[in-house]
C-alpha cells in the first residue's frame, strides 16, 4: 500500500468516526421516542384540562337548572299572590337562565367531543409508543451487530493489507537472495577463469600464473607418460 494511500485510508476512518460521533442512530432513536412520549404527556394534560372544563361547565349547568326551577316556583307564587310584575319578572329570569343553559349544554357537548377525540388520539399514540419502543429495541440490537459486522470486516481488510505487505517483502527477499546467488556464481566463475584474482590466494602476476599452468600441465604429462611406462612393463612378453 502507497503512502498517499495510507493517508486516505486514515482520513476516510477519521471521517466515519466522527460521521458516527456527529449522528448516532441509537441516541437518534431514543431521542424520537422522548418526544413522542412528551407528546404523550402533553395530550394528557389538555385531556385533563378538557374534562375538567367539561366539570366546570357541567357544574355551571346544574346550578342554572336549579335556578330555572326556582324562578318558575316563584313565578306561581307571584301569580297565587296576586302579583303579576312579581310573576312576570320571575318568568324573564326563567327564560335568562334557560338561554343560558342552552349555551353551557353546548359549550358541554362541544368539550365532550374534544375529550372523545382526545381519548382515541391518546389510545392510537400509546400504541405507536409501544411500537416504536419494540421496533426501537430491534432496530438497535440490529445496529449492534451491523457496528459488529462493520469493525471485523474492517479489521479482515486490514490483515489482509497486512498481508500483502507480507507476502511482498517475501518476494523481494528472495529475488535479492537469487541476486547475490548469481553474483557469487559469475564470481567465482570469473576467478577459475583467472579474470578477478581470489583475495585469498597470495599475489601473483600474469607470468607467474601462466608459469603455474605450464607446470601444472608438464606435471600432467610426466604423470601420464609413468602410467604408460607402467602398462608396458606389465605386459608379457610374446614369444618367437
Amino acid at each position: 500500500m502507497s503512502i498517499i494511500a495510507r493517508f486516505k485510508a486514515i482520513f476516510a476512518a477519521k471521517a466515519n468516526a466522527v460521521a458516527d460521533t456527529i449522528e448516532d442512530p441509537k441516541a437518534s432513536l431514543d431521542f424520537s421516542l422522548r418526544k413522542l412520549e412528551d407528546a404523550r404527556r402533553d395530550l394528557s394534560r389538555g385531556l385533563i384540562e378538557v374534562s375538567a372544563a367539561k366539570r366546570r361547565l357541567q357544574t355551571q349547568r346544574d346550578q342554572v337548572a336549579a335556578a330555572i326551577e326556582r324562578y318558575q316556583q316563584q313565578a306561581r307564587s307571584a301569580v297565587e299572590a296576586g302579583r303579576d310584575d312579581l310573576a312576570r319578572l320571575a318568568l324573564e329570569r326563567k327564560q335568562d337562565a334557560e338561554a343560558r343553559a342552552a349555551e353551557l349544554e353546548t359549550g358541554i357537548a362541544s368539550l365532550e367531543r374534544q375529550e372523545t377525540t382526545l381519548k382515541e388520539n391518546q389510545l392510537k399514540l400509546e400504541r405507536k409508543i409501544n411500537l416504536f419502543r419494540s421496533k426501537k429495541e430491534e432496530l438497535k440490537a440490529i445496529h449492534d451487530s451491523a457496528k459488529a459486522q462493520l469493525r471485523v470486516q474492517e479489521s479482515l481488510s486490514g490483515i489482509s493489507d497486512d498481508l500483502a505487505d507480507v507476502g511482498n517483502t517475501i518476494r523481494r527477499t528472495e529475488e535479492h537472495i537469487l541476486e547475490m546467488q548469481s553474483r557469487a556464481d559469475a564470481i567465482d566463475a570469473l576467478v577459475a577463469e583467472g579474470v578477478l584474482q581470489d583475495v585469498l590466494e597470495p599475489e601473483t602476476d600474469d607470468i607467474e600464473r601462466e608459469l603455474d599452468r605450464i607446470g601444472r600441465n608438464q606435471a600432467v604429462e610426466e604423470e601420464l607418460a609413468r602410467l604408460k611406462a607402467g602398462k608396458a612393463e606389465a605386459l608379457p612378453e610374446i614369444s618367437g
